[in-house]
């Protein structure tokens, strides 16, 4: 997948950032935090959801700031103050993207231990 250089991204793109240094703890962390979803990830937009929110859930967001809250018994997840939920779906979209992108680099199998 191409990525736009540094400077053709809009500001809350270049805001984003996520951890780097991602470990197995992390991986699982975010693959329980999918699997309590309950969403069709097959699915694009709302796959690239559930990823934005799991990674909201297992602290994988450096910027913006992020967080879980509970509304009448359902878990709601903010992204810069956003309800995710109520978000542009091409930001979600994109945002999803990135996530998948840590998930498959940090799950690369590597050359030398």
């Amino acid at each position: 997948m191409a990525t736009k250089a540094k400077n053709d991204l809009h500001d809350w793109q270049n805001a984003f950032k996520l951890r780097g240094d991602l470990l197995q703890v992390d991986v699982e962390k975010l693959e329980v935090a999918l699997r309590t979803q309950g969403r069709n990830l097959l699915l694009k937009n709302t796959g690239a959801g559930a990823k934005l929110r799991a990674a909201i859930d297992a602290g994988w967001l450096l910027e913006p700031a992020c967080e879980v809250g509970d509304f009448e018994g359902e878990k709601r997840y903010f992204y810069d103050g956003k309800n995710v939920d109520e978000m542009h779906p091409g930001a979600v979209l994109w945002l999803g993207n990135q996530v998948d992108a840590a998930y498959q680099e940090a799950t690369e199998i590597p050359k030398n231990l």
